[in-house]
């Protein structure tokens, strides 16, 4: 059996179940009616108003970690890189690993002109740039063992008290600006034995306020979205509500621990001889929807936060391949309900993590380490795009766009059905061309006035 063959045949098997569900999911919970009232600047209504409508966002979130920012050995990648991220992306996960923010106690890289870290912009350079490219950002992330500070002390009660500290600055230097925060991370995947890198907080993650204390904390300060994030007991071996996260989760909710939303992430670091365990249990339309029905059972908005799809660096049937996994599991992903926004993990090959934390430059272009090992990312290591960053790019700006030229009726109204989203309006009065704008948010019973003097 080819590996196409292998990995793509729970799509086949399955085209039925899967283009009936994601048609009529899309239809439902991503699109919307608009209800538009024309009127002049006595209120009148204005009929055969003939205009023409444009989607310039999306509600949703179509994101990517943006953490090579300016991170490029030249000035012409940094470029390319900085044009090609809003081409696709409008939201952004910017790293705010403790580790990588306050490598010295005391001195956090908050300024855009910091010391560089490897795959660590400071905060200031990421939300300047999204800011002027219109892209929502999520904070990534506060408390993760994993990458915590050598610095920490050696005590629960002076961990806590360095947690509330480093909470609190980030609260008052970004909770106005960014919305969506990683408050916890992979609480589920790593094991607290024999990692010098987090050795300190070892003593809090072996006990129960590890998970709860900094909830606590960040629900007293202006986080406006807090998402507990996990990859551990979700899509491998699924149970229903008998699943590993599913059951953490819910009992975090039994508990009186308060987050708003949950990210599951979807990496697939896995060996090219393993991928048809790995498609049965992933890249299969009943077990995907399975999933995401008993979570959304939990009333939060779910990311997929954190995806990587393999392309093991290889032929152009690889990529091919690669190109199709994307485009069937985003329009999975986008169609369900409960789903909130969608985090494609690395943009460039080559540039990836080496879990080595004695590598301070990621195994930059070696091919054979780490995360870059697998061939996960959207674009080559030049940048130039892959098959999976072309079939995003169309699925996103192309099929799941609205665009029409429409006419209101004679009371001065006009309705069409499109994705969710910011519109501009275009039309002629008087004489002259109008442009107005719109937020189309699904409201069918909610009439939008449009005065065109």
């Amino acid at each position: 059996m080819t590996r196409r063959e292998t990995v793509l045949k729970h799509f086949e098997e399955q085209k039925d179940y899967m283009d009936e569900r994601v048609k009529s999911g899309i239809e439902l919970n991503r699109k919307g009616y608009a209800a538009l009232k024309f009127v002049d600047k006595d209120k009148n209504p204005v009929k055969n108003i003939k205009f023409k409508a444009e989607q310039k966002t999306h509600d949703f979130n179509f994101g990517c970690n943006i953490f090579l920012l300016d991170e490029f050995e030249t000035e012409e990648k940094n470029r390319t890189y900085r044009k090609i991220f809003p081409e696709v992306f409008n939201y952004a996960v910017a790293p705010f690993y403790w580790d990588g923010l306050e490598p010295q106690k005391g001195k956090p890289r908050y300024d855009r002109d910091s010391e560089k870290v490897y795959r660590r912009p400071a905060p200031d350079l990421v939300v300047e740039y999204c800011k002027a490219n219109n892209i929502r950002i999520k904070g990534h992330c506060l408390v993760y063992d994993a990458f915590s500070p050598l610095w920490l002390p050696d005590d629960i009660d002076g961990i806590k008290r360095e947690i509330k500290h480093h909470m609190e600055e980030i609260a008052g230097r970004y909770g106005d600006v960014i919305r969506d925060w990683d408050i916890v991370n992979e609480a589920l995947c790593w094991t607290h034995y024999g990692n010098k890198a987090k050795e300190n907080m070892t003593r809090l993650f072996r006990s129960e306020d590890y998970v709860r204390y900094p909830f606590e904390l960040a629900n007293r300060l202006p986080f406006e979205r807090k998402f507990i994030n996990d990859a551990y007991g979700i899509w491998d071996n699924f149970k229903s509500e008998r699943t590993h996260c599913y059951l953490y989760l819910k009992d975090l909710i039994r508990e009186g621990v308060k987050f708003d939303a949950i990210g599951l992430q979807f990496h697939q670091f896995k060996l090219r001889k393993d991928e048809e365990q790995y498609a049965l249990d992933r890249y299969n339309p009943v077990r995907a929807f399975d999933a995401l029905d008993t979570f959304a059972k939990l009333n939060k908005p779910i990311h997929i936060s954190e995806v990587t799809v393999a392309s093991y660096n290889g032929d152009a049937e690889d990529m091919d391949i690669q190109a199709e996994l994307v485009k069937n599991m985003y329009k999975i992903w986008f169609s369900h309900k409960a789903m909130d926004g969608i985090v494609y993990w690395n943009l460039v090959d080559g540039y990836t993590h080496t879990w080595d934390p004695n590598d301070e430059d990621g195994g930059k272009l070696n091919m054979d380490v780490g995360e870059n090992r697998f061939g996960g990312a959207l674009l080559y290591s030049d940048l130039t795009p892959k098959p999976a960053f072309s079939a995003l790019k169309k699925l996103i700006n192309e099929e799941w766009h609205t665009s029409g030229v429409f006419t209101s009726n004679d009371n001065g109204i006009a309705r069409f059905k499109g994705f969710k989203g910011e519109y501009e309006l275009e039309f002629e009065y008087d004489g002259k061309t109008v442009k107005k704008q719109f937020h189309l948010d699904g409201r069918s019973d909610f009439e939008t006035v449009i005065c065109v003097n």
